[in-house]
């Protein structure tokens, strides 16, 4: 093809009539979505309504250059901005640059969503290499670029080189923008500072979209730009009495909201208590938030307002924000119903359940509650049960053994093992039984305070008792290995020998990042882990190590919960008798901004409980494995299997093997 032919062949595809000026308009009824998503068919505006103004502010002529997008999941919100990026390749082609979190997030929204979009529009003639030639086989639709006559959408990941080094776009989309670490390893700033910088050349006529689920308050992206913009919340028509209400999910106890119907303590149904009206609104009244004229019920001759977004704070309007929950998720998929169920369930967890919780279906960011606890409120946490004994309630047990050298010039801190039992009970509630110091020489795992530790345990034979007499045995013991340089890790090795197979070697790590290929599990914190099993070397003795900081988290935010309100989950009990001295170790360590821990004074009892929490993780997790493996064997569907089996699951078998023996074995 010469040149000339080139030049012609473009021509016949040049539009007879100017773009539409909104994308909205643009969209509706062209783009086909596909049978396998949510809501299959044609795009109609009606199902998403929120999602117009969005779109919009990315049409060409809207003043809007800049805007933020904090989400929950499940409300359509990505495929609203699809339609964008499919705007400005078809009508207004531009310079298009696309970031995600990692590789495989990028590889899947090429060829599993932008490339549907592309063909469900009839737009894939308009790909083709700028520079192509009779010659020439390079194509215009590429994994990670897609080329057009007018401009190229590339394809990147927000931690890659390209990202930093990429030439001027006009449009900017940032997904998953909380997906990994907010500051570059280069020491440049904020990776997604540097994305934005590559739009300033087209000044006006830029566009940027950044939208994300959240994370924390202190590490969220997403939230920063929030809060730049004018924070606009969608408010919707009651179809009771008409008033405009926004639709508020979080874990606050109030008058309204969303309530749940029970029946024999299942939920059964679910509905919004309108605030105004105290009327309720089930999940199908949506349609009324949404539909053309709809009809008031307490004053049918009124027609409800249309559902609309409002700022909540004065700024520059070139830099919108929006947030949204889960509540407004469109007819035919998220339901108030399952909301509710997933909040019951996560309430259950404990705040590590509500972390994700708050994420993924409030849209809102977890406001970490894990600075140092106040003293005297965690003092106030003594229950009425003395040491030693299993109050009601307590499932299991695990034991955690943390090792001091000491000093040979201070009296006051020789060389001694401190160890603390721990019960764990439904809601992942916990309780101290036993705190105990063994002084003495810690070089000879068959001698010194290693020796008196055993023969203490021995005595015991790993078994405590409540005051009803039910034994309960020691379910996993974690010894504190500390540093290989110390000379420590081969005695510990020694002594988990020696109670073996209940006792494990442990290494304390402030974060511990997933290897390559590795699944995580820490909530908003895409690349770390709670704990793994690790060997030491080739041919080394095996660990478990944990990250510290996940778990102070944790245990401080369970000791920030009011000593009022024992039967929440995750709350801590202790002895009667416990010293305050013990209370003063276990808060000796304090949060600093970037989310790391520095530690004060004497902390042997929090050393003992971050690691008691691990322990209760991973016999839990072992449990759950276990119950899953014997459910497969019985020829069960392996999925229904997944779904079913859980740390909840393994809680309630041990509270009826209780019942039914009276013991945790029977």
């Amino acid at each position: 093809m010469t040149e000339l032919e080139f030049l012609i062949e473009q021509n016949n595809y040049r539009p007879d009539t100017p773009p539409v000026r909104l994308i909205s308009e643009w969209v509706e009824g062209r783009r086909i979505l596909p049978a396998a998503s949510p809501l299959p068919g044609p795009w109609r505006n009606q199902v998403t309504p929120y999602s117009v103004e969005i779109m919009d502010n990315m049409s060409p002529y809207n003043p809007c250059q800049i805007q933020a997008i904090m989400k929950a999941r499940k409300l359509g919100l990505t495929t609203a901005i699809e339609n964008c990026v499919a705007y400005y390749i078809s009508e207004v082609p531009a310079e298009q640059l696309y970031s995600t979190a990692n590789e495989q997030l990028a590889k899947d929204w090429s060829s599993k969503k932008i490339s549907h979009v592309i063909d469900s529009l009839g737009i894939r003639h308009k790909l083709i290499a700028a520079d192509q030639n009779a010659k020439s086989r390079r194509t215009g639709d590429r994994m990670f670029t897609k080329e057009y006559v007018g401009g190229a959408l590339d394809i990147i990941t927000a931690s890659s080189m390209m990202a930093r080094r990429a030439l001027d776009k006009r449009c900017l989309w940032i997904d998953e923008t909380d997906g990994i670490a907010p500051l570059t390893s280069t020491g440049e700033g904020l990776w997604s500072d540097i994305l934005i910088a590559h739009t300033n050349s087209y000044g006006a006529r830029r566009k940027v979209s950044i939208f994300s689920s959240p994370t924390t308050d202190e590490a969220s992206l997403i939230k920063q730009y929030y809060d730049q913009g004018d924070q606009r919340k969608f408010l919707v028509p009651c179809p009771v009495c008409g008033r405009h209400i926004e639709l508020k999910l979080n874990d606050e106890q109030t008058a309204y909201g969303l309530k749940a119907e029970t029946k024999a303590g299942k939920i059964i149904d679910a509905y919004y208590l309108c605030e105004y009206c105290a009327e309720p609104i089930y999940n199908n009244d949506k349609r009324k938030f949404y539909s053309d004229k709809p009809r008031c019920k307490k004053y049918p001759q009124k027609a409800l307002e249309p559902a609309r977004w409002e700022p909540t704070k004065k700024t520059d309007p070139i830099r919108p924000s929006y947030q949204m929950n889960a509540l407004y998720s469109p007819l035919g998929m998220l339901t108030f119903r399952e909301i509710a169920e997933q909040r019951e369930k996560k309430e259950t967890e404990g705040p590590e359940g509500m972390r994700s919780w708050i994420n993924i279906y409030a849209g809102l960011t977890f406001k970490d509650a894990a600075s140092r606890p106040r003293l005297e409120a965690v003092i106030n946490h003594r229950g009425s049960y003395p040491r030693g004994t299993v109050p009601a309630g307590v499932l299991f047990l695990t034991m955690a053994i943390d090792v001091q050298r000491g000093s040979s010039r201070d009296p006051n801190n020789p060389p001694r093992v401190e160890l603390e039992v721990m019960g764990t009970g439904a809601g992942y509630r916990t309780w101290s039984i036993e705190y105990r110091v063994f002084p003495g020489e810690t070089d000879d795992p068959y001698s010194g305070a290693w020796e008196d530790l055993y023969q203490w345990m021995k005595s015991i034979n790993g078994f405590f008792y409540s005051a009803e007499g039910i034994p309960f045995r020691v379910e996993m013991i974690g010894i504190d290995s500390g540093d290989a340089a110390e000379g420590r890790s081969e005695v510990v090795y020694r002594f988990a020998e020696r109670w073996s197979p209940y006792a494990f070697p442990l290494k304390g790590f402030a974060q511990l990042a997933a290897r390559r290929g590795e699944k995580t599990d820490i909530p908003g914190a895409g690349s770390f882990k709670k704990y793994r099993l690790a060997r030491i070397g080739g041919g080394g003795e095996y660990v478990i190590e944990v990250s510290t900081a996940f778990y102070k988290s944790t245990l401080f935010g369970r000791l920030n919960i009011e000593p009022y309100a024992p039967s929440r989950p995750g709350y801590c009990e202790f002895p009667r008798d416990y010293p305050d001295d013990y209370f003063v170790q276990l808060t000796n360590s304090e949060r600093r901004n970037d989310g790391s821990y520095r530690d004060i004074g004497a902390h042997e009892a929090l050393d003992c409980r971050i690691y008691n929490l691990m322990l209760s993780d991973a016999y839990l997790d072992n449990q759950v494995n276990l119950a899953k493996e014997k459910r497969r064997a019985a020829g069960m569907n392996p999925m229904t299997v997944d779904l079913m089996t859980n740390s909840r699951f393994i809680l309630d078998q041990l509270q009826a093997q209780i019942d039914s023996y009276g013991a945790t074995r029977p």
